[in-house]
């Protein structure tokens, strides 16, 4: 495992799609060496904190959050779409560092504009 950061797409209860729960999973990759384990690709609602929370309590070392930008609605030409707005998502992102996550970002739907608003969140 070495210096890597690993990360999974998860459900908001904390389980891979497979159903396993994804805590035990994290574990053993910072037992391997894992410099920092999270999930990445999970929505961003209000129950985002909470998936920190349960992590946190899971882990000993740094916890990796890149959520989306809430949940995609697929338009008529196919096309991903989030309507969540930069400032609700950078507030989702700020709880969740109060919950205890401390590599933050964002992954689908996000673009510059989220992460200046959560960098004006997160460092004001």
């Amino acid at each position: 495992a070495g210096a890597c950061m690993y990360s999974f797409t998860m459900q908001p209860d904390g389980s891979l799609f497979s159903g396993a729960p994804a805590a035990p999973v994290l574990r053993e990759l910072e037992k391997a060496g894992a410099a920092a384990v999270g999930f990445n690709c999970v929505g961003a609602d209000a129950m985002t904190p909470g998936l920190v929370s349960r992590l946190r309590r899971a882990l000993k070392g740094p916890l990796l959050c890149k959520p989306n930008a809430g949940n995609p609605v697929i338009n008529p030409q196919g096309i991903a779409e989030y309507s969540m707005a930069p400032e609700e998502f950078s507030s989702i992102l700020l709880q969740c560092r109060e919950n205890g996550a401390q590599l933050l970002g964002g992954c689908c739907g996000t673009d510059p504009r989220f992460l200046a608003a959560a960098h004006q969140a997160l460092f004001r």
